[in-house]
Protein backbone atom coordinates (compact mmCIF):
# COMPACT_ATOMS: atom_id res chain seq x y z
CA UNK A 1 0.00 0.00 0.00
CA UNK A 2 1.58 3.37 -0.57
CA UNK A 3 0.91 5.84 1.91
CA UNK A 4 -1.40 8.22 -0.65
CA UNK A 5 -3.65 5.26 -0.37
CA UNK A 6 -4.23 5.61 3.94
CA UNK A 7 -7.77 6.61 5.42
CA UNK A 8 -5.30 9.13 7.11
CA UNK A 9 -5.39 13.08 7.47
CA UNK A 10 -3.40 14.32 4.63
CA UNK A 11 -0.68 16.07 7.41
CA UNK A 12 -0.42 12.90 9.32
CA UNK A 13 0.52 10.93 5.53
CA UNK A 14 2.77 14.07 4.65
CA UNK A 15 4.91 13.60 8.21
CA UNK A 16 4.71 9.68 7.46
CA UNK A 17 6.07 10.46 3.57
CA UNK A 18 8.70 12.49 5.08
CA UNK A 19 10.32 9.89 7.47
CA UNK A 20 10.40 7.05 4.48
CA UNK A 21 12.67 9.29 2.65
CA UNK A 22 15.17 8.76 5.35
CA UNK A 23 14.13 7.43 8.41
CA UNK A 24 15.52 7.66 11.25
CA UNK A 25 14.51 8.12 15.09
CA UNK A 26 11.36 6.62 16.97
CA UNK A 27 7.92 7.17 15.37
CA UNK A 28 5.03 5.86 18.05
CA UNK A 29 1.49 5.04 16.43
CA UNK A 30 -0.69 4.67 19.59
CA UNK A 31 -4.40 3.60 19.78
CA UNK A 32 -7.16 1.49 19.81
CA UNK A 33 -7.95 -1.57 17.78
CA UNK A 34 -8.58 -1.29 13.91
CA UNK A 35 -7.65 2.40 14.00
CA UNK A 36 -4.92 2.25 10.60
CA UNK A 37 -1.97 1.71 13.06
CA UNK A 38 -0.26 -1.69 11.29
CA UNK A 39 -1.36 -0.60 8.08
CA UNK A 40 0.02 3.29 8.40
CA UNK A 41 3.73 1.30 9.67
CA UNK A 42 3.15 -1.29 6.21
CA UNK A 43 3.18 1.75 4.41
CA UNK A 44 6.06 3.36 5.52
CA UNK A 45 7.67 0.15 5.52
CA UNK A 46 7.40 -0.10 1.98
CA UNK A 47 7.69 3.14 0.82
CA UNK A 48 10.72 3.52 2.74
CA UNK A 49 13.56 4.36 0.39
CA UNK A 50 17.28 3.08 2.13
CA UNK A 51 20.56 2.37 0.78
CA UNK A 52 22.59 0.34 2.49
CA UNK A 53 26.43 0.49 3.14
CA UNK A 54 26.68 -3.34 3.44
CA UNK A 55 24.88 -5.40 0.94
CA UNK A 56 24.68 -8.57 3.72
CA UNK A 57 22.88 -6.59 6.38
CA UNK A 58 19.11 -6.40 5.98
CA UNK A 59 17.82 -3.22 5.31
CA UNK A 60 14.46 -3.63 6.86
CA UNK A 61 12.81 -5.79 8.96
CA UNK A 62 9.06 -5.86 10.19
CA UNK A 63 7.99 -8.12 13.18
CA UNK A 64 4.53 -8.20 15.58
CA UNK A 65 5.72 -8.60 19.15
CA UNK A 66 4.30 -12.57 19.10
CA UNK A 67 6.22 -13.50 15.71
CA UNK A 68 9.35 -11.89 17.88
CA UNK A 69 9.21 -13.64 20.97
CA UNK A 70 8.83 -16.87 19.39
CA UNK A 71 11.95 -15.78 16.74
CA UNK A 72 13.81 -15.14 20.00
CA UNK A 73 12.37 -18.05 22.33
CA UNK A 74 12.88 -20.36 19.15
CA UNK A 75 16.77 -18.93 18.87
CA UNK A 76 17.08 -19.49 22.75
CA UNK A 77 15.86 -22.62 22.47
CA UNK A 78 17.95 -23.85 19.64
CA UNK A 79 21.19 -21.89 19.57
CA UNK A 80 21.16 -21.32 23.45
CA UNK A 81 21.47 -17.70 22.53
CA UNK A 82 19.97 -14.89 20.72
CA UNK A 83 22.68 -12.57 20.66
CA UNK A 84 22.17 -13.20 16.74
CA UNK A 85 18.95 -11.95 16.92
CA UNK A 86 19.60 -8.82 18.74
CA UNK A 87 22.45 -7.41 16.51
CA UNK A 88 20.07 -7.99 13.07
CA UNK A 89 17.46 -6.18 15.04
CA UNK A 90 20.02 -3.45 16.04
CA UNK A 91 22.09 -2.78 13.20
CA UNK A 92 18.81 -2.72 10.54
CA UNK A 93 18.13 0.59 8.79
CA UNK A 94 14.24 0.06 9.63
CA UNK A 95 12.93 -1.77 12.47
CA UNK A 96 8.80 -2.46 12.73
CA UNK A 97 8.15 -3.69 16.12
CA UNK A 98 4.13 -4.29 15.31
CA UNK A 99 1.48 -4.51 17.89
CA UNK A 100 3.73 -4.08 21.06
CA UNK A 101 1.70 -4.82 24.25
CA UNK A 102 -0.43 -7.57 22.61
CA UNK A 103 0.96 -9.84 25.42
CA UNK A 104 3.07 -9.70 28.68
CA UNK A 105 6.59 -10.11 28.13
CA UNK A 106 8.32 -12.46 30.16
CA UNK A 107 10.86 -10.77 32.15
CA UNK A 108 13.91 -12.42 30.05
CA UNK A 109 12.18 -11.35 26.70
CA UNK A 110 11.45 -7.56 28.49
CA UNK A 111 15.22 -7.52 28.61
CA UNK A 112 15.65 -8.49 24.83
CA UNK A 113 13.05 -5.42 23.81
CA UNK A 114 15.27 -3.14 26.19
CA UNK A 115 18.27 -4.02 24.71
CA UNK A 116 17.36 -3.71 20.99
CA UNK A 117 15.39 -0.43 22.25
CA UNK A 118 18.05 1.08 23.47
CA UNK A 119 20.85 0.16 21.05
CA UNK A 120 18.31 2.01 18.12
CA UNK A 121 17.91 4.92 20.63
CA UNK A 122 21.92 5.44 20.55
CA UNK A 123 21.49 5.09 16.73
CA UNK A 124 18.14 7.37 16.44
CA UNK A 125 20.57 9.35 13.89
CA UNK A 126 20.93 6.90 11.24
CA UNK A 127 18.45 4.06 12.18
CA UNK A 128 14.75 4.19 12.02
CA UNK A 129 12.09 2.23 14.22
CA UNK A 130 8.42 2.14 14.14
CA UNK A 131 6.20 1.09 17.12
CA UNK A 132 2.78 0.51 17.22
CA UNK A 133 0.80 -0.03 20.10
CA UNK A 134 -2.60 -0.24 21.51
CA UNK A 135 -1.51 0.81 24.73
CA UNK A 136 -1.08 4.53 26.11
CA UNK A 137 1.59 5.80 28.28
CA UNK A 138 0.61 4.35 31.75
CA UNK A 139 -0.51 1.12 29.94
CA UNK A 140 3.17 0.87 28.36
CA UNK A 141 5.12 1.79 31.89
CA UNK A 142 3.12 -0.72 33.66
CA UNK A 143 3.76 -3.52 31.10
CA UNK A 144 7.61 -2.71 29.72
CA UNK A 145 9.01 -0.51 32.59
CA UNK A 146 9.93 3.53 32.26
CA UNK A 147 12.88 2.98 30.16
CA UNK A 148 11.58 1.05 27.04
CA UNK A 149 8.43 3.59 27.35
CA UNK A 150 10.89 6.79 27.49
CA UNK A 151 12.52 5.84 24.67
CA UNK A 152 9.60 4.55 22.19
CA UNK A 153 7.99 7.70 22.91
CA UNK A 154 11.43 9.80 22.48
CA UNK A 155 10.56 10.76 18.78
CA UNK A 156 6.89 11.16 16.44
CA UNK A 157 4.43 10.05 18.25
CA UNK A 158 1.03 9.68 16.69
CA UNK A 159 -2.28 8.66 18.38
CA UNK A 160 -5.17 6.74 16.33
CA UNK A 161 -8.33 7.28 17.60
CA UNK A 162 -11.94 6.00 15.65
CA UNK A 163 -13.32 3.12 15.50
CA UNK A 164 -12.48 -0.19 14.84
CA UNK A 165 -12.88 -0.46 10.94
CA UNK A 166 -11.81 -4.20 10.88
CA UNK A 167 -15.00 -5.44 13.33
CA UNK A 168 -18.45 -6.35 11.97
CA UNK A 169 -21.32 -6.63 14.35
CA UNK A 170 -22.43 -9.76 14.41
Amino acid sequence: MKIEELDQPEELKAKFKDFTVRPKGFVLLAGGNGTGKTTSAEAMYQNARIRLENPQHDAKMFFNQTDLNMRWESDRVQWGSTLYLCERLCNVKLLVLDDLGTRTPSEAFKDFIYVVIEKRERNKNTHGTIITTNMNANQMRDKFGDAICSRAASGQVFRFEGRDRRFKEF
